[in-house]
């Protein structure tokens, strides 16, 4: 697991390392590290899901960064590129030498993790957060954001039951 530090350590030495060669890259961050550094949401992280430029480089000097860390080969990846479309609204975050560090924004964060739906990981604290920071109180508003990222005939059945069960989750907590 990354920590909020660490992640930062990686990303700084990553911008480091381009910029000895000369050269500047662009990350836009998603998943875990966003709720991580851009949300304060959690402490800690599996791994940066993001995507990059340039690629090639990046990945080889990720993999140098992870070798001489003692970290996983994905600690940095772009396994999310399937979710973030060409309309994925994006923020500056933070810029370090060699290195420019964007993210989704809020809604667009909690599109994709609706989209992803995995109960049981940390897509489902995650969409509470994101739901809660965003103001969004029912089903119908937080299928107004996935729709206004995704097309209906990409969202899965169980995206709705999601979506539902953390409404009705989030709703019972506000009650008591």
């Amino acid at each position: 697991m990354l920590r909020k530090e660490q992640i930062l350590k990686y990303l700084r030495q990553l911008g480091g390392e381009l910029d000895a060669l000369g050269m500047r890259g662009e990350i836009l961050l998603t998943g875990g590290a966003a709720m991580c550094l851009v949300h304060e949401a959690r402490d800690m992280t599996k791994d940066i899901d993001a995507l990059y430029e340039p690629k090639e480089e990046i990945n080889q000097l990720a993999a140098k960064i992870a070798e001489r860390e003692g970290l996983s080969a994905d600690w940095l990846n772009d396994s999310v590129k399937g979710f973030v479309g060409a309309n994925a609204p994006v923020e500056d975050f933070i810029s370090f030498q060699g290195l420019q560090i964007q993210t989704v924004s809020a809604e667009y964060l909690l599109a994709m993790k609706m989209m992803s739906a995995r109960f049981g990981e940390k897509d489902s604290e995650d969409i509470v957060f994101l739901m809660k920071k965003l103001g969004v109180a029912t089903s119908e508003q937080a299928t107004g954001i996935l729709l206004s990222f995704f097309p209906p005939n990409q969202i899965l059945p169980k995206t709705q039951y999601i979506i539902e069960e953390i409404v009705d989750k989030i709703n019972r907590r506000q009650s008591e």
